[in-house]
């Protein structure tokens, strides 16, 4: 905050008018720490930067330049409106103006519409404040017209609600029920971007809950999914357990979330998450073939405790890598050429070190293994 301040005495200094905006005046207000802090100016993007020596244009084109200053990097942007939203997602141009309200009334709701000076003064034209203390999250102007210009909005407010454990306005609520459908127009990756922030909040069924009243999830991929009973829903601060919470007391597999543009690694948690839900008892072959992660999700899901690291310190090996023979090994053994064979021993003298049958020993599995291999061949 000191580096934002120097900021905009800096800007004073050169005769314009600038502000600490957003989220960050939200959260000193809620005396949280900012995790983002961000100037509005009156300053043209060139003003700006012959104010400073270093900057970057990071988004000049919509009016920010990131300035450089004690080791802090400042997203300073003029004040602007905007212009229409024919896709519903982003402006269709974007002019600036010389006003602080001008540019506080284009903003998305009165939390994150407040601006405040060096000296710690707030600007709060929309009743920001008032709304902060009344744990209230509400549109700036006409709630239809906000959600229409970006419908993620309509997300975003719902996620608010569980991030802050605020209500949404009825005048708010209503917007978005009405304007639901407009939610189909966001690409998937912001709408998944969104979800996966609300998943994390402790608040999160109360968020879920209102995307379930509003039908806000109708109008998403495959968006029965989400009608489930969030009641029992605890954030973990893995994002992932959201979506496994929602596929297991579903009853979906992974395919349902195809549309949601999952990365491979989230996909393969998941199934191992489901996987381990899906089994009675869990042995020594699940805490080796199954990650930390997964399992901590599973057991979750399952009401299971289970101390998962011990269990996994006390397995002969961690991984395959640790087998103490090789391929190579059973050719030299046998004789035999590789083939898909091969595959299947490695297989059967990995699951019996892990099951204990086996000691992790070159000459100890050599022999097992030629009795073994010698009695399938008769």
């Amino acid at each position: 905050m000191d580096t934002a301040k120097k900021i905009i005495l800096e800007l004073k200094t050169a005769g314009f008018e600038a502000y600490v905006v957003g989220g960050a005046v939200r959260d000193l207000l809620l005396g949280r720490v900012p995790h983002d802090t961000d100037v509005a100016t009156s300053a043209l993007p060139e003003e700006v930067k012959r104010v400073f020596e270093r900057t970057v244009d990071t988004g000049i084109a919509h009016g920010t330049v990131l300035v450089l200053l004690d080791g802090e990097g400042i997203e300073v942007t003029t004040f602007r409106t905007e212009g229409a939203y024919t896709d519903h997602r982003r402006p269709d141009e974007v002019a600036f103006v010389r006003t602080l309200e001008e540019d506080l009334k284009r903003r998305d709701f009165t939390i994150n519409a407040m601006a405040m000076t060096e000296t710690m003064d707030i600007i709060d034209p929309f009743g920001g404040r008032i709304d902060l203390e009344d744990k209230r999250i509400r549109a700036v102007g006409n709630s239809s017209e906000r959600f229409s210009e970006d419908a993620l909005r309509m997300l975003r407010a719902i996620r608010f609600s569980g991030q802050l454990d605020f209500a949404l306005d009825d005048e708010t609520f209503a917007a978005i029920k009405q304007e639901a459908s407009l939610i189909s127009s966001i690409s998937i990756e912001r709408v998944k971007a969104e979800l996966d922030k609300m998943f994390l909040h402790e608040q999160a069924a109360r968020s879920l809950g209102y995307l379930q009243e509003a039908k806000l999830n109708e109008h998403l991929p495959n968006g029965k999914m989400f009608d489930v009973d969030w009641t029992a829903y605890e954030a973990t601060g893995n994002s992932l357990y959201g979506w496994a919470f929602m596929l297991h007391r579903g009853g979906f597999d992974v395919s349902a979330l195809r549309l949601y543009k999952l990365s491979n690694d989230e996909k393969q948690q998941l199934a191992n998450t489901l996987c381990a839900a899906s089994l009675e008892t869990w042995n020594a072959w699940t805490y080796y073939s199954i990650g930390t992660e997964a399992l901590e999700m599973a057991a979750k899901l399952t009401d299971r405790q289970v101390a998962i690291p011990k269990k996994k310190s006390l397995l002969p090996i961690a991984h395959k890598q640790e087998v103490a023979i090789n391929g190579k090994d059973l050719m030299e053994w046998t004789g035999k050429k590789q083939g898909p064979w091969l595959k299947d021993w490695i297989s059967r003298i990995e699951r019996a070190i892990v099951f204990g049958e086996l000691p992790n020993d070159p000459a100890t599995i050599k022999e097992w293994f030629q009795v073994e291999f010698s009695t399938q061949d008769e």
